[in-house]
């Protein structure tokens, strides 16, 4: 009995050590983690933003109104106005949805009337080989000039030609940026008329 109360110390005192290593080292690396990811995240809101131009600002909004879809997976819609010139261009946002094995977080950059100019994969841990393949640029370059109303996959009835055994993550994809796009129409966001001059060269 004596030993093993004397294991069960030696035990409960090395998880103790490894906890707390652990947490220094968490301490550590966490601002450093955040700051990286914080990086990636405004080199690609350049990129997806790319066709307004290079000198552009991204300011966060407070929108009234403005719905939640994405709440079963426990994020936010929160959509942010590009400016260009102190001119109001457009909009970034991320889009979530539970693909096959993973939420894909999708950022997108649209027009002042809500049609798509540019689109990146931010984050996705679909099955190597298949629902990965939605990352390449050309699959993706099929979201751009299209507003809410255009976007299905063709297994849906849509013109995006979904990933040959993929599916479920090509829906995730489009379903999720028209959902986010049906919101900020629903808010007020976009305005009508035809597209930016910069939006519709983003598009081609």
């Amino acid at each position: 009995m004596r030993e093993m109360m004397r294991l069960g110390l030696i035990l409960m005192g090395m998880s103790l050590i490894c906890a707390a290593a652990l947490g220094f080292v968490n301490n550590q690396t966490e601002d450093r983690i955040a700051a990286q990811k914080e990086l990636i995240r405004q080199q690609a809101m350049q990129s997806v933003s790319a066709s307004f131009g290079s000198d552009l600002e991204f300011d966060s909004l407070s929108v009234a109104g403005l719905a939640n879809p994405y709440e079963e997976t426990g994020r936010v819609l929160t959509p942010m106005e590009i400016v260009s010139g102190g001119r109001r261009v457009g909009f970034v946002f991320t889009a979530y949805r539970k693909g096959y094995s993973s939420v894909i977080e999708t950022l997108v950059a649209v027009d002042t009337t809500g049609v798509i100019c540019g689109s990146s994969i931010l984050y996705q841990s679909e099955t190597p080989g298949l629902g990965t393949k939605a990352q390449a640029p050309e699959w993706m370059a099929q979201l751009a000039g299209r507003d809410e109303n255009a976007l299905a996959v063709d297994k849906d009835g849509g013109e995006i030609h979904s990933i040959t055994g993929a599916t479920v993550s090509s829906r995730a994809i489009v379903g999720s940026v028209a959902e986010g796009l049906e919101a900020m129409r629903a808010a007020g966001l976009f305005v009508a008329g035809a597209p930016a001059a910069a939006a519709a060269g983003g598009a081609e």
